[in-house]
């Protein structure tokens, strides 16, 4: 059910990439106070390896300080997420662990993995 709700929330917002970004965003890094960069989901489904969870594709933009868009990447960022043991991010053929202890902010690949596997559920 969990796996399904999250479905449907990532097929709703990839009707709008716009949107999606800005309503997405799983990781910001912040360059003192003039620059920052998010991450968001633009698209999500089932992983077709059934060795992951998710396929996504991830969206990036670069705001100012006063949160003005100064870059939006037209590219597209493809990832595919493990939730379970061991929780991993693919990242075109090259896998990488999830220190799933660590902080919030700390790995981009980390915030990804929470934001897909550890979605509350009411």
């Amino acid at each position: 059910m969990h796996r399904m709700l999250l479905l449907l929330i990532l097929c709703t917002q990839s009707a709008s990439i716009s949107a999606a970004s800005e309503l997405a965003i799983f990781h910001t890094a912040s360059f003192g106070s003039s620059r920052s960069i998010s991450l968001s989901l633009a698209e999500g489904r089932p992983a077709r390896d059934p060795t992951f969870d998710f396929d996504v594709v991830i969206a990036l933009l670069e705001f100012d300080g006063g949160g003005t868009v100064l870059y939006r990447d037209g590219g597209r960022h493809q990832a595919s997420v493990r939730c379970v043991s061991p929780a991993m991010v693919r990242i075109n053929s090259a896998d990488y662990a999830v220190d799933v202890s660590a902080r919030p902010g700390a790995d981009w690949k980390h915030d990804l993995w929470a934001a897909l596997c550890n979605s509350p559920v009411s």
